[in-house]
């Protein structure tokens, strides 16, 4: 089985059936359901899923998606994003917003769904995501706006 489409689909059934904490352990459970990939393509899948980590009560952490995460957070979208965001520096109308590895998409996503008037877009790295706050706003206020959602 090579199918893009069903190996996505059999990744985050795995990811909400159980815990799964690494990439290793993901790629073994994707071979024992007839799935062979290698390192760089399960990499470019999870971050294509956006899928985080996110800490379990325990401790450790487990792979989860966006969705899944943001009707157990109460507030929503913003508790999300503020639970992501680990800095916030503001820089005429960008900002640079930090977060932990892996988790910039996840967190630009999020940031999307908001959908603040005052920001025109982002673009995600591996822990640093770029916000463009629309020229007429004032991007100091929008980083405050989101430092706000951090607690």
């Amino acid at each position: 089985m090579n199918n893009k489409k069903e190996r996505h689909s059999a990744i985050l059934k795995l990811v909400s059936e159980r815990p799964i904490r690494t990439q290793v352990q993901l790629r073994s459970r994707l071979s024992r359901r007839g799935f062979s990939v290698n390192q760089a393509t399960l990499s470019r899948d999870v971050r294509h899923l956006g899928l985080v980590k996110v800490a379990e009560s325990g401790g450790g952490a487990r792979y989860a998606t966006v969705e899944a995460l943001t009707p157990a957070v109460s507030g929503g979208a913003e508790s999300l994003v503020g639970s992501l965001v680990r800095s916030v520096e503001a820089s005429r109308n960008l900002l640079v917003v930090k977060t932990d590895p892996g988790n910039a998409s996840p967190l630009g996503l999020a940031i999307d769904r908001l959908r603040w008037p005052q920001i025109a877009g982002t673009v995600a790295g591996d822990d640093t995501l770029l916000v463009v706050v629309r020229e007429d706003a004032a991007a100091k206020k929008v980083a405050r706006k989101l430092n706000s959602l951090r607690g």
